[in-house]
């Protein structure tokens, strides 16, 4: 029976590991190629595993298969395993215009469809062509100041090379970005060559003419071997320069009435909430995020965005973070930018509207990026609190004794009896030091809690990097203690014992209501904790951080140290 059961079990896990099979993803070294131009297709499964070829049957209906190579890697990298298989496909498309790369099967996964333009044949010089040639490109020959410049270089050879260099182009009146390297074959006057290309995208910073440079590329022809036991030998060698291009870099235009000059493809706003902005009450801290997406522009060029002050709220900006990627089509940017919000009040709260002004350079006129003005609904404090002004509670992870409210009746209460119970607290409290005594005497008891022993080990990065991840992790039951750990680092002088010592410390009025919050589901009588995010008290301690210490600075005399 148990046999029975351990077959069947083994078999559906066999059928969830088919389904839960890896997705293969396809992918091509360029989405714009010629008519005679060879196209590198890559279908990769990240999973080592034994799979039958793709069905290219699809693929033929558009395209010639010249190539097709397998390969599977398995390698460890930073401890973690890594396994993967790829096929990398040679095409060439049969006719011109827009075609399509379908999905292809691979053991019952299948890819996503790629779409390709395939151009005409590109014109060739006339007569007879060199063994090694180069051509050079740009997208256009007038833009705006800062407007992004695709360059091209080609190099075409139809015989074996060594030792090849092409020097890169370099600017002082310009930013550059490389977009990468590929190579292909395409036939010419009926002769297969090999054909490297490099693509640029070129950033004028300056009006005027822009020169491109020639560019020198260099190499050795190589000689066949005169038998099998000799060695192959270097031939001539080969120098070639591309022609120089001039390119006319206009100023802005009159029309432009932004505050910032961004020429670009495309340029969108996009919002996001740290936590839903329909279920936030008096105190909350909630984290608005603005991100620029640019086609067709470096991040650097992306201005930061600034919050418009909020009735009725707190905000406090965080940094800005940006990144660049690149695509054979250019550079594509974003910028991020966020701010805690924290409402002081119930009611409806205003948030402006967000315009961002920039320059269509596909239609050559002005456009601009809104994010529109919208209201968010704020419900009362939670637990009767108020925000800023709720004081924190005690933190009853910390043994206390309790505290009895005495009424006026008994304060009548027999002399005698109180008096017999001071007495037995008293002696019990004598027991309690002596022992303590006695143990501290042997060595066999230490005062200092394990986690702050922990605490003073680790540096404030260190602690810092803990309470982030439990942030992110929104885990509520150890968020205490790695904030403790980290407000004990990061106040080493100070004995930071509880939420309460934090609040005692820092005096910065977005941490004390956070740490109300924490406080209040950690401790409340409602200890709910699906509204509680770890995101937002992350936020604050990174405002914390930024604005530098607070009391403990001024008495040390001495500047923190951050690491953002």
């Amino acid at each position: 029976m148990q046999r029975s059961i351990a077959a069947i079990t083994f078999i559906i896990f066999t059928m969830i590991g088919t389904t839960m099979a890896a997705v293969p993803i396809a992918s091509i070294d360029r989405s714009v190629i010629a008519i005679d131009d060879t196209l590198t297709l890559t279908i990769r499964i990240n999973d080592g595993g034994s799979y039958t070829g793709p069905d290219l049957n699809p693929v033929k209906t558009s395209f010639y298969v010249l190539g097709n190579s397998q390969s599977s890697r398995h390698m460890i990298r930073n401890g973690k395993s890594e396994s993967w298989t790829e096929w990398v496909i040679t095409l060439m498309p049969k006719r011109k215009g827009r075609l399509e790369i379908p999905a292809i099967n691979v053991d019952g996964q299948r890819t996503q469809p790629i779409s390709i333009s395939v151009q005409p044949s590109i014109p060739t010089p006339g007569g007879t062509l060199e063994p090694v040639f180069l051509e050079s490109e740009v997208d256009t020959s007038s833009v705006y100041v800062q407007q992004q410049i695709i360059f091209t270089l080609r190099i075409f050879q139809s015989v074996q090379l060594d030792n090849m260099n092409i020097t890169e182009p370099e600017f002082d009146n310009a930013a550059m970005e490389k977009l990468g390297q590929n190579s292909f074959q395409r036939r010419i006057q009926n002769s297969p060559y090999r054909v490297h290309e490099l693509r640029y995208a070129i950033y004028p910073q300056e009006t005027g003419d822009f020169i491109i440079p020639e560019m020198m590329f260099s190499a050795n022809e190589a000689m066949a071997r005169r038998s099998a036991f000799s060695l192959p030998g270097q031939g001539k060698r080969i120098r070639k320069m591309t022609q120089q291009h001039k390119i006319k870099v206009k100023a802005p235009p009159p029309s432009f009435s932004g505050d910032t000059w961004l020429p670009a493809k495309s340029v969108k706003l996009i919002e996001t909430w740290s936590n839903s902005p329909g279920n936030i009450y008096v105190g909350d801290s909630i984290t608005r995020t603005i991100t620029i997406e640019a086609d067709g522009l470096l991040d650097s060029q992306l201005p930061p965005l600034s919050f418009s002050p909020i009735e009725g709220a707190k905000f406090y900006p965080d940094k800005g973070s940006s990144e660049t990627s690149v695509t054979d089509k250019g550079s594509l940017s974003s910028r991020a930018d966020s701010a805690a919000i924290i409402p002081t009040r119930e009611g409806e709260i205003t948030l402006p509207e967000i315009r961002l002004q920039w320059w269509d350079t596909k239609r050559n006129k002005m456009q601009e990026a809104v994010i529109p003005a919208s209201t968010l609904l704020v419900k009362p404090a939670l637990n009767g609190t108020q925000g800023n002004s709720t004081p924190l509670a005690m933190d009853h992870s910390l043994t206390a004794a309790k505290v009895s409210t005495v009424s006026a009746d008994s304060q009548t209460a027999d002399n005698l009896l109180w008096q017999v119970v001071a007495a037995g607290f008293a002696l019990a409290w004598l027991l309690t030091l002596y022992l303590w005594w006695q143990l501290k005497s042997k060595g066999t008891i230490d005062v200092v809690q394990e986690d702050s022993v922990v605490a003073k080990s680790l540096s404030e990065q260190q602690t810092f990097g803990l309470l982030s991840q439990t942030c992110r992790d929104n885990d509520i039951h150890e968020v205490r203690t790695a904030l403790v750990n980290w407000a004990r680092a990061y106040w080493p002088e100070q004995n930071i014992q509880s939420l309460q010592d934090i609040q005692a410390q820092s005096d910065h009025p977005s941490l004390n209501t956070a740490l109300a919050q924490l406080d209040n589901v950690l401790y409340g009588n409602q200890q709910d904790s699906s509204g509680w995010h770890g995101e937002s008290l992350l936020s604050v301690i990174k405002l914390v951080r930024e604005n530098g210490k607070n009391k403990s600075t001024k008495a040390a005399g001495l500047k923190p140290l951050y690491s953002n």
